[in-house]
């Protein structure tokens, strides 16, 4: 069974969601897999926001788990953007300081929607991005960042952190959640010497999804995410 019948058929267009986890809980493989399994069956376009690797290193890493991502429809219907680089040259340049960064990013956005029409875009991540730009009041431009993506009627996927003492805060800010359309957590859980991933639907606007962990695994015959 995939994630798909565990919310009437699918996340709704339009929909803005987080995918939050502790670090190794595959949230990257999750959105990459998801955007990438959508163009193989001719559904949208996409773009991935990378910070936290390169573009090299997260097509590598796509690639190891048995994704195509030399194929051409994926070639043609994905772009992965590396913010992270692009800081690197500002450093360097002495105008990272200067730079409205969450504008930018909009503009960026925007401009690839009118000039390229893509309707998923996967931001990886959303801590990582302010902890690159170091922008002042990361509340209320997260606020001005998800108004964005709806403004341009995107579906959109943020990846983002567990945080808090017990680690029970879906991201950074603790606004996240409450801002989004939905919320799906990734755990790793141990018994033993062994870690069990889990997944689950904690939110879903529009739908009527499951609730409850489920177990899941990546299937790289089928080179998707399958729940048990």
């Amino acid at each position: 069974m995939g994630l798909d019948e565990q919310m009437q058929g699918g996340i709704p267009k339009g929909h803005l969601c987080l995918l939050a986890g502790t670090s190794g809980s595959m949230k990257s493989s999750l959105g990459f897999a998801m955007l990438y399994n959508a163009v193989l069956e001719g559904r949208t376009s996409g773009i991935y926001v990378t910070l936290e690797q390169s573009k090299e290193s997260l097509a590598g890493h796509m690639a190891n788990m048995g994704m195509n991502v030399d194929d051409p429809r994926v070639r043609s219907n994905i772009a992965i953007i590396d913010l992270a680089d692009l800081r690197v040259q500002l450093n360097e340049a002495g105008t990272s300081n200067q730079v409205d960064w969450m504008g930018q990013l909009i503009k960026q956005l925007t401009n690839y929607r009118e000039s390229i029409g893509f309707e998923v875009l996967v931001f990886d991540s959303l801590g990582a991005f302010f902890t690159l730009t170091r922008m002042e009041n990361p509340r209320d431009e997260t606020f001005k960042f998800f108004e964005a993506c709806r403004r341009l009627g995107l579906t959109t996927f943020i990846i983002c952190e567990m945080m808090g003492e017990m680690k029970n805060q879906f991201g950074e800010f603790g606004i996240e959640d409450y801002l989004s359309d939905g919320v799906i957590h990734l755990t790793m859980d141990r018994s033993g010497d062994q870690i069990n991933r889990k997944i689950a639907i904690v939110k879903m606007r529009h739908t009527n999804h499951t609730l409850g962990y489920h177990a899941w695994r990546w299937d790289s015959t089928m080179c998707k995410f399958t729940i048990h």
